[in-house]
C-alpha cells in the first residue's frame, strides 16, 4: 500500500516564515527595551526606567501573541500534512517542504532563535544587575539605620556641637 506523501505549498512556507519573522521582530523590540533598561538602571534614571517598563508591558503581550500565532501555524500546517508535532518543533515540518522552503524556514528559525537567546541573556544580565542594586540599597539602608536611627540624638551633643566624628 503506497503512502500519500503531502508537501507544504509555497504559500504555507511563506506563512510559516512570516510567523517566525514576526515573532523574531517582537523579541528584537523587547531586546532593545532590555538594553535600555540596563542603561537606565546603571544611571539610576528612575523616570526612564518607569517609561521603559510601560513600553515593556505594552510590547510583551504582542510578543506572546506572535509566539502563539506561530505555534498555531505550526499545528495547522502539521495537521495539513497529516502529522502531529509539538508546536515548538518547527524543524519537523521541514520534511514536508521543498528545498527552497527549507532554506527560507531554516533562515527565519535561526534568526528567531538568535533573537530569543540574546533576549534571554540580556534579561539575565538585567536580573543580576537589579539584584546587585537591591543588595546595595539594603546595605545602605542598614548603615543609615545603625548610624542615624538607633541614636535619636545623632552625633551631636545638647548644644548642637558634634560629639563624635560620626559615620562619615
Amino acid at each position: 500500500m503506497a503512502q500519500d506523501f503531502k508537501t507544504l505549498a509555497e504559500a504555507d512556507v511563506r506563512l510559516l516564515g512570516s510567523a517566525l519573522t514576526r515573532e523574531k521582530d517582537n523579541y528584537r523590540r523587547l531586546l532593545r527595551l532590555a538594553w535600555r533598561q540596563n542603561s537606565y538602571m546603571k544611571r539610576q534614571d528612575v523616570d526612564r526606567l518607569d517609561a521603559n517598563s510601560r513600553d515593556w508591558a505594552r510590547h510583551l503581550p504582542r510578543a506572546d501573541e506572535a509566539r502563539i500565532r506561530r505555534e498555531r501555524v505550526v499545528s495547522d500546517l502539521a495537521a495539513k500534512v497529516g502529522v502531529t508535532i509539538p508546536p515548538g518543533r518547527v524543524e519537523d515540518l521541514l520534511d514536508y517542504a521543498s528545498t527552497e522552503g527549507k532554506t527560507i524556514v531554516r533562515g527565519a528559525l535561526d534568526d528567531l532563535r538568535h533573537a530569543a537567546a540574546r533576549l534571554a541573556r540580556q534579561n539575565e544580565l538585567n536580573r543580576t544587575l537589579a539584584e546587585f542594586c537591591l543588595d546595595l540599597s539594603r546595605e545602605e539602608t542598614e548603615v543609615f539605620r545603625r548610624t542615624v536611627l538607633e541614636d535619636p540624638n545623632g552625633s551631636y551633643d545638647d548644644e548642637a556641637q558634634s560629639s563624635t566624628r560620626g559615620p562619615g
